[in-house]
């Protein structure tokens, strides 16, 4: 009797040690980000977490936190770097503080169209811009994205760039996002997204830029009456790891991140081409006006020229040759 139990003691203890051994292995990761919940950054942040659960075998297990839940954007990638979070995605002008040359992507009407822009960040420039990181603790994994921003305002739309001048406009810390601004006579105000709908309902704002999902997931169109498809710059999303967690993993759990954050960079990108004409038509419905017919080249001509110049005084006419070299 008493060897029974001592043998049902040890097949207890053998099955807890080797539970115990699992969840040992399971390394577990916090994402976070700035982007509402229904916006397509979110989504695919959760496949993504999905994937790497499914491809790591249980051994990564990714949980993520939208809506800036562990502070915005400059206060989570200080804290990616520092370790205490392990995931972020940010817009790239965030990061240029620290590796300027990232500034190349924040030119207004730098990239054509989509193919441009998707070309550039997934090819050779993306890939060198991404080393720009690594000597701040930073590994990126992939490029996803912000999009196409185009702006919307409050009390009169925007046609021409006299339309601009004087309005208060939210922008992201970048210096050549608040350059641009400035050049085309607004006052360019750069705050963190968590804060904008409270800015723009109060009138600390009048206008803001951001592609279409973003402007609908965040309600924007509740306190903002015009939408301009000025499509004036494009913004990519890299998305980054504290480089000393992401080197200590094995092989085959760095393979998986690196390969999940490229599949759901795929699936962002299309959900975002697919729905946009939907997100319009629901922007319609909530009672904003939608101006599809824009002319860029009178701002082209206003801002594009001098942040180009702008960019090849400090760093050199190579990337932005090559930029402009991608068919």
């Amino acid at each position: 009797m008493k060897r029974q139990a001592f043998i049902r003691f040890a097949l207890s203890a053998a099955a807890l040690c080797a539970a115990a051994g699992v969840q040992a292995q399971t390394t577990k990761l916090r994402f976070a980000h700035a982007g509402p919940e229904s916006a397509s950054q979110h989504l695919a942040a959760l496949e993504f977490a999905k994937m790497v659960k499914e491809r790591s075998k249980g051994t990564l297990e990714v949980s993520v936190y939208p809506g800036s839940q562990l502070g915005n954007d400059s206060t989570v990638i200080g804290a990616v770097r520092g370790g205490t979070i392990d995931i972020m995605m940010a817009g790239s002008g965030n990061f240029s503080g620290m590796a300027p040359k990232l500034d190349i992507l924040d030119i207004p009407f730098l990239f054509r169209s989509p193919a441009h822009a998707y070309a550039t960040v997934d090819g050779d420039v993306g890939q060198r811009l991404a080393k720009e990181l690594e000597p701040h603790n930073l590994q990126q994994l992939a490029y996803w994205e912000v999009g196409f921003r185009s702006i919307t305002t409050k009390n009169r739309a925007v046609n021409k760039p006299e339309d601009v001048k004087g309005l208060k406009i939210r922008t992201t810390p970048n210096p050549t996002h608040i350059q641009a601004w400035k050049l085309l006579g607004a006052n360019p105000i750069p705050m963190p997204l968590g804060e904008l709908y409270g800015a723009l309902e109060s009138g600390a704002v009048d206008a803001q830029e951001h592609p279409v999902d973003i402007t609908y997931a965040a309600k924007f169109y509740e306190v903002q009456k015009h939408i301009t498809m000025s499509r004036h710059a494009f913004t990519a999303m890299p998305v980054v790891m504290n480089k000393k967690k992401f080197d200590g993993l094995k092989p085959e759990q760095q393979q998986a991140l690196l390969t999940a954050a490229q599949d759901a960079k795929l699936l962002q990108r299309q959900a975002n081409q697919k729905n946009e004409a939907g997100i319009l038509a629901d922007l319609r419905k909530h009672g904003m006006a939608v101006i599809e017919t824009f002319d860029p080249a009178p701002f082209r001509a206003v801002v594009a020229e001098p942040l180009r110049q702008a960019f090849v005084a400090k760093h050199g006419p190579e990337l932005l040759s090559a930029v402009d070299a991608i068919k």
